[in-house]
């Protein structure tokens, strides 16, 4: 993993400002279909809008799929995709404790195009099914953690807060 732009690593984890910092692997080296992505993160900021915790993407950030914080639904966590292709709202509960301390979200992508969340280790919501699942080549993926997607800050597209642990 590469720090960008002002990202810090201390004893909690990934330090992310919001404005620019963020962290990206190198290419993940393997293909990828069905998928979990999992984030342990701590919001400075439960009123920030469409920071990504932890993103796949292609490699020109052009394509992805993402852990997402606020974007459409204030204080809500989403399935984030290029052009909302893959997203629908959970209609989970607005995110209240992520400020006082670390939450666990999961979002699982099935190979039938079906997207499930989990908060804490509890369904987010209600899973669904999205226009399909998206696939990335084993040379043009990377993963991110705290820009929703690209490849530099870019506004609306950055976290504040801390990433804990993240698997994919």
């Amino acid at each position: 993993i590469e720090l960008k732009h002002g990202a810090k690593l201390d004893e909690r984890g990934i330090r992310l400002d919001g404005k620019q910092a963020y962290a990206a692997s190198r290419s993940i080296g393997i293909d990828l279909k069905e998928k979990t992505l999992e984030v342990w993160v701590q919001l400075d900021d439960i009123n920030q809008r469409g920071g990504g915790a932890i993103s796949v993407q292609t490699l020109n950030g052009n394509i992805f799929d993402a852990i997402v914080y606020g974007e459409r639904e204030k204080q809500r966590w989403m399935a984030g995709s290029n052009g909302f292709v893959r997203y629908s709202s959970f209609k989970g509960p607005e995110e209240k404790d992520a400020k006082g301390r670390p939450v666990h979200f999961a979002m699982v992508y099935r190979q039938d195009g079906t997207i499930i969340g989990y908060r804490d280790g509890q369904a987010y919501g209600q899973g669904y099914k999205s226009r399909g699942l998206q696939s990335y080549a084993a040379a043009d993926a990377q993963v991110i953690f705290g820009l929703r997607h690209g490849t530099g800050p870019a506004g609306g597209r950055m976290l504040k807060g801390s990433i804990l642990k993240a698997r994919l």
